[in-house]
């Protein structure tokens, strides 16, 4: 049909020799530029191109060399030539139908507009950004049908329009704007060595005429334009290198001159459109991408999570300087495979105490900045806050890792955080963002005692104050959770429970009472779904374990299972929370540490636990624990070591100490040193021991062997003197105690001075008052059966008291190489 208007359009202008007529073709969404003939005798009267008489959908002047707007319609009447040129931009399927083109007084043409949007290159229009110096090409598709055509480039200025080249022209690779034809249905236009002054919209389009002949002066012709081409032209400040992991994440920050703060920002990838960002002092995002900017700095950050080889692109991050500059910084992302870093790690800290997190960085970058950021709800990762950031400490542990301590750590501290290396250019800030760490939290652990009372706090933040608060045992709003309470619930329904809500405070606190083993366990603070916050109950049983041992020796304590197939385990502490964190602990699945050892008897229903080689800094109180799925139970013990050992482990550390004996005998390196002296104690024994049989006969031998004893000091005494170890005949005339001490402090000396001389020793000690328990005989004789270095040592102890007990003893022991030793201990005693 609409051929058949054409047809019949072209056939009455043939008829009519006045008129002349003529078909324009246009693209919807593209434009169109044709000429209108005139008489040169015109030149200076009205020119118009309308639809209808009084020109409402069209444009007239009067006006010459201008170009002349009305909307989308554009007049330029040059008048040295034969001809106004009509410009028509953005067509639309409204625009089809007759125009005429003349003046108002003597001359008119008809003219056809046809606007076609079949075609799928018609009207394509393209936004391309380069920077200054660069050279960018692109191509402007066309129907085959235009092949012969001449092609054309133009650019919208001024006049608005100006062409630039031609497929006709001849072309030169050293021009700044070339057009190559040489492709089946599309041709390229290469623009060089751009500058800011390219900036602009450019057209590329097919120039048709009425014959298959090239265009004349004078032969009607007109310009489809076929597509635009809007170039942004920018100014780099700078070309920088990031480096980031797949997997991981990277913040950049870019930095632009203070006066163009406030201006609209845009990430651009690679070649394509430039993404602005068009609201400003908030995250908004594009695909992975996270951009915000900070009008305040005149800064704008991008944040790329989940990163691929996909991403290992350039990046321009600008600043729109005016409609046609802008100013951006060239970003080339590299994105490297993981080989050297943890992946994501799970923390949990206790509120109110501290947290160490352990960071990974290429060494290569060790001097630089250490950074850690939070994760918010849009899965971005934001800088601490400088009011937070006096909590965490950075340390450097060992090249390529650091650690970042959170200290008085608080419920809000709880979530997702990263850490990585911050790397400074001028213009460029970028933080390669390398360990992920889940941070939880839980509330100090709650203990309560059996049949007492326990309170369990609660807080939440300010803006849930009018919400509904939860505590369950197990994880709130799962199948396995037990409801224990909510805050507007009536306590009768459970009178062992009760609660208060402190809107002020922001402290939800549930009070539980007459508590019972089976309370134990983890309950949660919940508020709807998206506040979970985890407290460990733990119990302590009523009953009290008290068990006493001596020093040296060894305790046994036996716990009881307070339930059945539980993990039992021991510690030490005033309270439980530092006897399970650093207490001593020795457990089901750690049954040796140090001393300390666990014997499990599930079948009874206990372990026992031994501790060994007692000291009296052992004293103190212990805990025997049982743990099922993190529920506690504790059973308080307090042990207590005597300084005494007790019968059983004299004769344990007598052993001990004769084996020592013997063993550093064995061994020749030690022969020359002094044998250590041990003292024994006196075995007590009760009034019963007197009526044992040969009690009586004791006492006589005793005595026998004390005379025996004085007539060997006699012997010895003469021995001394003859080979000169007492020097003065006046101490040997003396019978008191304190000459006979000199006499032993001489010995003592000259044998130090002399260590070949013979270790010869003896001591006298006699009671100066017979009711005097504390005044002992004490003989010790020392001859060498080796006159180098054997010795010969000999004891005996008197003591008479009616108030004490009776004791003697003899021991002899000879052995090659060693000592000579006899041992005479007596005492009577009266009760």
């Amino acid at each position: 049909m609409k051929t058949t208007i054409i047809i019949i359009i072209i056939t009455l202008c043939l008829i009519s020799g006045q008129v002349l007529c003529f078909s324009v073709f246009g693209c919807t969404g593209g434009s169109v530029m044709f000429k209108c003939m005139y008489k040169s005798n015109d030149q200076h009267k009205e020119k118009y191109f309308c639809r209808n008489t009084d020109c409402t959908t069209g444009i007239s002047t009067e006006t010459q060399r201008q170009w002349v707007y009305n909307g989308r319609f554009n007049l330029y009447d040059d008048e040295n030539s034969r001809f106004f040129t009509v410009f028509i931009r953005n067509l639309s399927r409204e625009d089809d139908g007759e125009y005429t083109c003349g003046n108002k007084q003597k001359w008119s043409h008809d003219v056809t507009l046809v606007v076609n949007n079949k075609s799928s290159s018609c009207g394509t229009s393209v936004i391309r950004s380069a920077y200054i110096g660069q050279t960018i090409t692109f191509s402007c598709k066309y129907d085959h049908k235009f092949k012969k055509y001449t092609k054309v480039f133009y650019r919208l200025n001024v006049g608005p329009v100006h062409v630039l080249n031609s497929s006709q022209s001849s072309q030169s690779s050293e021009e700044k704007f070339i057009l190559s034809d040489s492709q089946k249905d599309h041709f390229n236009v290469t623009i060089r060595d751009i500058s800011t002054a390219d900036s602009g919209v450019y057209l590329c389009g097919v120039e048709r005429h009425e014959s298959d002949d090239q265009p004349s002066e004078t032969s009607i012709t007109h310009i489809t334009f076929i597509k635009e081409i809007h170039l942004n032209v920018s100014s780099q400040i700078s070309s920088v290198q990031v480096e980031a992991y797949i997997s991981k994440s990277v913040f950049i920050k870019c930095k632009f001159p203070q006066k163009f703060k406030g201006n609209k920002k845009f990430i651009q990838k690679d070649s394509s459109l430039k993404i602005p960002v068009d609201e400003q002092n908030q995250w908004v995002h594009h695909d992975k991408l996270h951009m915000y900017d900070d009008t305040s700095g005149g800064v704008l950050k991008v944040f790329i999570s989940d990163l691929t080889a996909a991403d290992e692109v350039t990046y321009r991050c600008g600043v729109n300087i005016n409609n046609d500059e802008d100013l951006f910084t060239e970003i080339k992302l590299t994105v490297n495979q993981d080989h050297q870093f943890n992946t994501s790690s799970k923390s949990a800290a206790v509120i109110g105490e501290s947290v160490k997190l352990t960071c990974n960085y290429p060494e290569k970058h060790n001097e630089t900045i250490k950074h850690i950021c939070k994760e918010n709800n849009e899965k971005i990762c934001q800088n601490i806050s400088s009011s937070e950031k006096k909590r965490f400490e950075f340390s450097d542990s060992t090249a390529g890792v650091f650690t970042v301590i959170i200290s008085n750590v608080s419920w809000r501290d709880a979530g997702v955080y990263w850490c990585g290396a911050e790397t400074k250019h001028k213009h460029v800030t970028s933080v390669s963002l390398t360990n992920k760490h889940e941070l939880t939290l839980t509330m100090p652990p709650v203990v309560g005692r059996e049949g007492d009372s326990a309170e369990i706090k609660c807080p939440y933040d300010a803006n849930q104050t009018k919400e509904i608060k939860h505590l369950c045992k197990g994880k709130c709003f799962t199948e396995d959770a037990q409801k224990i309470i909510r805050s507007d619930e009536d306590h009768v329904k459970n009178p062992k429970v009760s609660v208060k809500d402190d809107t002020e405070l922001n402290l939800f606190t549930v009070i539980m009472t007459e508590l019972r083993a089976e309370d134990a366990g983890k309950y949660w603070c919940a508020v709807k779904d998206v506040f979970n916050l985890p407290i460990e109950l733990m119990i302590v049983m009523k009953d009290v374990i008290t068990h006493e041992a001596s020093v040296g020796g060894s305790a046994s304590i036996s716990c009881k299972y307070i339930r059945n197939q539980n993990q039992g385990f021991f510690c030490r502490g005033d309270q439980i929370n530092i006897c399970v964190r650093d207490g001593v602990r020795v457990s089901s699945n750690n049954r040796i540490n140090g001393r300390f050892s666990l014997t499990d008897e599930t079948s009874a229903g206990v372990f026992t636990v031994n501790i060994s080689n007692l000291t009296a800094e052992d004293s103190g109180k212990y805990w025997c624990a049982e743990e099922n799925s993190g529920s506690f139970i504790f059973t308080e013990v307090h042990l207590h070591v005597n300084g005494e050992m007790t019968t059983s482990d004299t004769k344990s550390k007598t052993s001990q100490d004769k084996e020592k004996s013997e063993m550093t005998s064995s061994d020749p390196k030690k022969k020359t040193k002094k044998p250590e002296m041990t003292t024994f104690d006196t075995k007590t024994e009760t009034s019963q021991d007197k009526e044992k049989p040969g009690f009586s006969v004791i006492v006589p031998v005793s005595v026998g062997l004390i005379l025996l004893a004085l007539v060997i000091v006699l012997i010895l005494f003469k021995l001394k003197h003859k080979h000169g170890i007492v020097s003065s005949t006046d101490k040997r005339q003396r019978g008191d105690h304190e000459t006979v001490q000199e006499q032993i402090q001489d010995t003592r000396r000259h044998s130090d001075t002399d260590p070949e001389s013979t270790h010869l020793y003896s001591t006298v000690q006699l009671p100066t008052n017979p009711s005097d328990s504390q005044n002992t005989l004490y003989s010790s004789v020392q001859l060498p059966t080796n006159p180098s270095d054997g010795l010969l040592y000999s004891s005996i102890s008197f003591q008479k008291n009616e108030g004490s007990l009776s004791d003697a003893t003899v021991k002899f022991s000879k052995e090659e190489n060693c000592c000579e030793y006899a041992s005479v201990n007596h005492s009577i005693t009266t009760k």
